[in-house]
């Protein structure tokens, strides 16, 4: 026991200085040698099945090959895992051939369908090969010991075969997950129970076929071509329901990634999720966006890659690569391709420069526009490379993100279309020093408000303010200061009024208020009460100066006989007779007021009353 417990940890601490290709390369070096060894000490010396059947070596090779590259591949993790038809021809050979031509048959046969067709190569490649013939020795050899016993005899032969496939199935899914684990750790193997059932499942039922195939070999080799039209429509409905079913899924994944981009208000972090999603759709290492933007836009590029942490909206360095892509898109007129096809030899190229196993790239265009590019690169497993149902579904993928960057340029145009008509119409219906109502603004609101008390005989009151002391200021201080004190006077008078009521700006030291109904002289005392108390207040003007300017004020009150044109015009009447009266008078009309009038003597008296000229005010310490 000690010496077991000592050879344990020695083995561990050597495994864990070792990196995973590391690890990997020794697992598929120690499972070559032990294939090898098995094959040598015991299947070569197994006895062979006296068949009537009698194929060459190169047609069981050219069997073994056809039935591996019929495969249902299931994604676990990162790798695929087949599910490989060879199970039926190797049931077949265990009753027809020799165990050592059978062996060599499938690991030649499955071989060439690995090289030719999967592009495999180096340990990937000789991991599958040593895999399939440490499994083909077992099996043959389980077959072997329990057919050749004497109590198993007839339709107990199958329960031989089927065993073999058994410890066949159990032996390749146990080199796999050993790989995985060498290679991930314990968290690749957590599938291992869900996939077992699958493989055994699947094996049993096709080694089953395969006993079919024996059987009727053995009793009427004649009778085998019976069985080609049913196996014809057999592959032919299988590939029909892979063909649905994977439709299903593209349209799945279809809704789950471009949701993505509508569902969130986070350009980058809504990038970065869809392109995550698309290389698990496609069962890719990295997912690339690239997008141009306007003309004077930087072009920028968003990533997503197996572990790595995703990029996006980054500049993009090197803008030679996407430009080459687009040109050759546009070139032969094909926006979607992948790497192998005639129509892809510059992505080739890419994929070359940048040291990719495989890649397809789609450009991102609409009418005529081409707005960017979206790669995927790096097929995982052992699937090969991509489909032509990937490169569907990639352009699938590529017209939405078109849509939904065009539908956001859209959005972006209407709202500043509609951001400027509004600056627009404030800009017609306020004034641009105050940002008060301007005449315009005031007497739409306030034929509306007479309009409405009509109906409702809730009559709005008038007042017009004409400052006091404005021109002096303006004057002596010069128009700046005289601006200035026309925006703060503006803001205090708009803060000073109801919120429902109008403050405006008429033009020039000339302003008005609309004061909504019902309100009587008391509601406009409390009005004009708070007006004044604003016009108490100095205004700092800069440089150490301030002045105090004054209004006189002119009210009047709608009622059923009154149009807007009577209600200004007497509230301006009013104002007027303040204005003789004295500095920072109000007057509310009545129908004993005559209307002065308007002579340069009249205007004299008016500039006169604002009074004399102010002085400098030494702002306070």
């Amino acid at each position: 026991m000690a010496k077991s417990s000592a050879a344990g940890t020695g083995v561990r601490p050597l495994l864990s200085r070792l990196n995973a290709g590391a690890r990997v390369g020794l697992f598929v070096t120690l499972l070559g040698a032990a294939a090898v060894a098995m094959f040598v000490a015991v299947v070569r010396d197994l006895p062979g099945p006296d068949a009537p059947l009698d194929l060459p070596w190169p047609a069981w090779v050219a069997l073994f090959a056809a039935s591996e590259f019929l495969v249902v591949h299931v994604q676990l993790q990162r790798d695929s895992h087949s599910l490989s038809l060879t199970d039926l021809a190797f049931v077949a050979g265990l009753y027809l051939i020799e165990p050592a031509t059978l062996v060599t048959a499938q690991v030649a046969g499955v071989g060439l369908t690995l090289l030719l067709q999967r592009r495999q190569f180096s340990v990937k490649f000789a991991f599958n090969l040593a895999q399939y013939a440490l499994a083909g020795c077992l099996a043959t050899t389980v077959f072997t010991v329990l057919s050749q016993d004497t109590v198993l005899s007839g339709s107990w032969s199958w329960v031989a075969a089927l065993a073999g496939v058994t410890v066949s199935t159990l032996t390749v899914s146990a080199c796999v997950f050993a790989v995985m684990w060498l290679s991930e750790g314990a968290q690749g193997v957590a599938g291992l129970p869900r996939m077992l059932g699958l493989s055994i499942a699947f094996a049993l039922g096709v080694a089953a076929v395969g006993l079919l195939v024996a059987t009727t070999a053995m009793q009427n080799p004649a009778s085998l071509g019976l069985l080609a039209l049913p196996s014809v429509l057999l592959i032919a409905a299988y590939r029909a329901y892979t063909r649905a079913r994977e439709q299903q899924n593209n349209l799945r994944l279809l809704h789950e990634v471009t949701s993505l981009l509508y569902d969130s208000d986070d350009a980058p972090t809504a990038l970065t999720d869809f392109l995550t999603a698309v290389r698990g759709a496609f069962r890719a290492h990295g997912a690339e966006l690239v997008l141009f933007g306007e003309e004077d836009a930087v072009p920028t590029l968003s990533r997503s890659r197996d572990g790595e942490k995703p990029l996006a909206l980054l500049p993009l360095e090197h803008r030679e690569d996407a430009d080459r892509l687009v040109t050759w898109a546009e070139t032969t007129g094909v926006p979607t391709t992948r790497t192998g096809l005639d129509a892809g030899a510059e992505l080739d190229r890419y994929t070359a420069r940048h040291a990719l196993k495989d890649a397809m790239v789609s450009v991102l265009s609409t009418e005529g526009r081409v707005q960017g590019l979206l790669l995927v690169s790096g097929r995982l497993g052992d699937v090969g490379t991509f489909t032509s149902s990937d490169l569907e579904l990639l352009e699938t993928f590529a017209r939405h993100v078109a849509t939904s960057l065009d539908r956001g340029r859209l959005e972006t145009d209407l709202r500043r279309i509609i951001e400027l008509q509004e600056e627009l119409r404030h800009a017609a219906m306020h004034d641009p020093l105050t940002q008060l109502p301007n005449r315009t603004l005031f007497l739409d609101r306030t034929e509306n408000g007479l309009n409405l008390a009509g109906r409702n005989g809730q009559w709005p009151a008038v007042l017009y303010l004409d400052l006091d002391g404005f021109k002096p200021v303006n004057d002596t201080y010069g128009h700046q200061a005289g601006d200035l004190l026309l925006k703060v006077f503006a803001q205090r008078l708009h803060e000073a009024v109801r919120t429902a009521d109008t403050a405006a700006r008429l033009g020039g030291d000339e302003f008005a208020v609309l004061l909504h109904g019902p309100i009587d002289a008391v509601g406009v005392d409390q009005v004009l009460a708070r007006v004044r108390e604003q016009l108490d207040l100095p205004i700092e003007l800069g440089g150490g100066r301030t002045a105090k300017v004054g209004a006189s004020i002119g009210i009047s009150f709608g009622g059923p006989d009154t149009d807007i044109d009577t209600l200004i015009r007497r509230a301006d009447l009013a104002m007027y007779t303040a204005k003789r009266s004295g500095r920072g008078r109000s007057v509310f009309y009545d129908a004993g007021l005559e209307a002065p009038e308007v002579q340069p003597a009249g205007i004299e008296q008016c500039a006169a009353a604002d009074g004399p000229e102010p002085r400098p005010v030494p702002a306070a310490p």
